[in-house]
């Protein structure tokens, strides 16, 4: 028998317990379970039988004989629910849906021009419902929409408090969600692409990430938990002062980081980013000298970061992808340089830099919580 909480039943308990072993550890045998959790065969014939009916777990395959029949394994089913992240920009709506596993299970985008309007949010609304109806189609009930916010989110995350990228500052949730058919929540989009890097990298302790965006941000994570603080603004360097007096930032501010580390400083005259750093491998040089000052600057703004918060730094964003190996020595090294504690040791890696990393980690606040109500005996 689970030990655990006396206001939740013992038969609760050992479903929970049950589905957590098989969400973590894969497909298990009902001997496997007997050893494993210690409970009685008929208790747990008795949970898989109710878990098959609530679908949360199906029969797998079964395992080579030892001469008697077959053993029959049983699996969590990642299917069994989903949920949908939504990122609003300019020229478009993207939206993916994500199983209980956060594998990527429906991806669409509609090129709809950004409009902080109530046209404009109905319409996205029926855009989004449409998307949710076909993933429950092929997918269990749709949890919930999580919006990625290109701005700062007020502690009750129903207001937006800064949005000047988007020119939608004190946008409302009810207003953005007023005709979506599913519950809603926001988060910004550089705490949603931490979800992520948590969500598939279980290693991950104290860590900032550094997202090399258009517009860049970051996130802070503590003891493995994604750390917002009280007022949700934890992580917010792009406006950081990098340059005293130096260029005017979009925030009004001068010489943020934004503005010297967005990777808009490297393409210039129309260039694509790709197309900046395809030059750059050709060896032209006043592409390497761009390259070179922005790099700089990262390492400058990593380097204050460092000086108030001491743990790992990952570095994401647009701009990671075309990053190498070497680039990625390279910014360690010049770190180092401009740190006053050269012993310092951190780790400086990349980010996972998936493709619609915050859609998906948006969606995982859904997935996360509705986990933690299956499998949780608290």
């Amino acid at each position: 028998m689970i030990k655990g909480s006396s206001t939740m039943s013992v038969k609760e308990l050992n479903k929970r317990a049950m589905t957590a072993f098989l969400y973590t550890h894969g497909p298990a045998t009902k001997q496997m379970l007997e050893r494993e959790l210690g409970l009685s065969l008929p208790t747990i014939t008795q949970n898989l039988r109710i878990l098959e009916d609530e679908g949360l777990v199906h029969k797998a395959e079964q395992l080579d004989s030892t001469g008697g029949r077959k053993a029959q394994t049983f699996a969590f089913t990642p299917t069994h629910r989903a949920a949908i992240g939504v990122t609003m920009r300019s020229s478009g709506l993207t939206m993916c849906a994500v199983d209980l596993s956060g594998e990527v299970i429906a991806r669409r985008v509609r090129l709809i021009s950004y409009r902080n309007t109530d046209s404009y949010y109905q319409q996205m609304g029926t855009i989004i419902n449409s998307f949710a109806q076909s993933v429950a189609k092929n997918c269990g009930q749709v949890l919930g929409v999580a919006f990625s916010i290109q701005g700062i989110v007020d502690a009750s995350g129903t207001t937006i408090t800064f949005g000047k990228i988007m020119q939608n500052t004190g946008l409302s949730l009810d207003e953005i969600a007023q005709n979506v058919d599913y519950p809603c929540i926001m988060i910004h989009d550089s705490d949603a692409a931490a979800m992520a890097e948590l969500w598939f990298d279980h290693s991950l302790s104290d860590a900032v990430c550094v997202y090399l965006d258009r517009r860049p941000g970051g996130a802070v994570i503590v003891s493995g938990a994604l750390y917002q603080g009280p007022n949700l603004c934890n992580g917010t360097i792009e406006h950081m002062t990098l340059i005293p007096g130096g260029k005017l930032c979009y925030c009004g501010q001068h010489g943020c980081m934004d503005v010297y580390c967005s990777p808009e400083t490297l393409a210039e005259d129309g260039e694509s980013l790709s197309g900046f750093f395809s030059v750059l491998e050709q060896g032209e040089q006043e592409h390497r000298r761009r390259f070179n000052e922005w790099l700089g600057n990262v390492a400058q703004a990593i380097c204050n970061i460092r000086g108030l918060l001491a743990g790992d730094i990952i570095i994401g964003g647009e701009a990671a992808h075309f990053l190498d190996e070497h680039d990625i020595a390279h910014l360690r090294e010049l770190v180092e340089e401009r740190s006053a504690f050269h012993t310092d040791h951190f780790a400086l890696r990349k980010s996972l830099c998936l493709d619609d990393q915050n859609e998906i980690g948006a969606a995982l606040r859904f997935v996360q919580s509705y986990i933690d109500e299956v499998c949780s005996a608290i």
